[in-house]
């Protein structure tokens, strides 16, 4: 497979991470958001669970994960066929695009893809604090948490004992 044809894949694979964060966003503004429900009558958790399913503390962190790594997809898409061979292994170099940090990954895309503003700045407005709607501001400030290490703060980490699960996250 060529570095062209795996581009077309990956940047056609990406479009399902973007597809399920809308779709949900959708579910949970047709549900319309509720954390609570406020009832005469006794309902069962499962009714409970059904209810607020689409609501933001249900949703956020993967949602945010998505999102997120639908982004480092697109860039890796348009940055993997400005890849090199590897002059010993014969092999693209792919290296340099092998992480996930959508900062850098934004940088190297800006560097060599300098005329494409529109992806840019819808890039950077979820990538610069400053540029961020404001509860996704907020979000990431109360949690001191950046855009670059976004892959392994949502992530579930999983030891022998189970699942490790983060504390203090603010919503």
């Amino acid at each position: 497979m060529t570095l062209k044809d795996k581009s077309w894949e990956i940047l056609l694979f990406s479009d399902h991470y973007k597809q399920i964060v809308m779709n949900t966003l959708e579910m949970a503004i047709a549900g319309g958001n509720p954390s609570a429900i406020v009832s005469d009558i006794c309902i069962t958790n499962q009714a409970f669970n059904n209810k607020i399913k689409y609501c933001d503390y249900s949703i956020i962190y993967p949602l945010l994960f998505l999102f997120y790594h639908w982004m480092e997809l697109v860039l890796k898409g348009f940055l993997i066929v400005l890849v090199k061979e590897n002059s010993k292994t014969k092999k693209p170099d792919v290296e340099k695009i092998a992480h996930h940090n959508v900062i850098k990954l934004l940088k190297q895309f800006k560097e060599n893809y300098s005329n494409e503003k529109d992806i840019i700045n819808f890039f950077e407005k979820y990538t610069k604090k400053n540029n961020m709607p404001s509860f996704l501001k907020v979000f990431f400030n109360e949690n001191k948490l950046s855009i670059k290490n976004y892959h392994g703060f949502f992530r579930v980490s999983v030891n022998f004992s189970g699942v490790v699960r983060r504390k203090n996250i603010i919503y």
